[in-house]
């Protein structure tokens, strides 16, 4: 992106630029907030494909291992721990609007390491909490090594303690809560 920015096409008007914007999806929008995590996935999975023999059908007719290898993870945990999504969106779109789209971008790739491989739920707030905050200042020091961005903000750190009084909190869930209506509305779904 940088060269098209500062070597742009003979005679083109403007160079080309992009947003990224990450929507949030939820698997079992029903999961109760209040609960660390409701079951493993591997539970989840045989409940929703109507026991062993759909679940195995259906892993089959999605290919979900050789999707991840093409995504970078080459192991999922079968047994990761199931629960309410929300605290994590609301994490990644605070991190971006604070930090910017690198930073929430990182954050959000170790988080797919921490719930597929790692197998932690997204709803265990405290250590939701620690993992950001140590991701984000690891982020956040590289970035101090190079020149900054223009999507990036001059923060060069936060604390877990912060992080879990936002995940404690209500701000950004109006945001996630309509954006899930209009996918709703568009028949995207669990």
């Amino acid at each position: 992106m940088a060269e098209v920015l500062s070597n742009p096409l003979p005679g083109a008007a403007h160079p080309l630029s992009f947003s990224v914007l990450r929507v949030p999806f939820f698997l079992e929008p029903d999961y109760d907030e209040n609960k660390t995590h409701i079951e493993t996935n591997r539970e989840r999975l045989i409940k929703k494909w109507g026991g062993k023999r759909g679940w195995e059908v259906q892993k089959k007719r999605h290919d979900l291992k050789g999707r991840g290898m093409n995504a970078g993870i080459p192991h999922f945990n079968l047994d990761r721990l199931a629960s309410n999504t929300m605290a994590s969106h609301r994490l990644i779109q605070y991190v971006g609007k604070r930090f910017g789209l690198r930073v929430s971008e990182g954050l959000y790739d170790r988080l797919n390491v921490y719930y597929f491989v790692e197998g932690h739920s997204l709803n265990d707030k405290p250590l939701l909490a620690k993992v950001a905050a140590e991701e984000i200042n690891k982020l956040l020091s590289v970035s101090e090594t190079t020149t900054n961005k223009n999507d990036e903000k001059d923060e060069t750190s936060i604390d877990a303690n912060e992080i879990l009084t936002f995940l404690n909190g209500d701000e950004g869930r109006s945001e996630i809560s309509m954006a899930l209506r209009a996918l709703n509305d568009l028949g995207v779904h669990g």
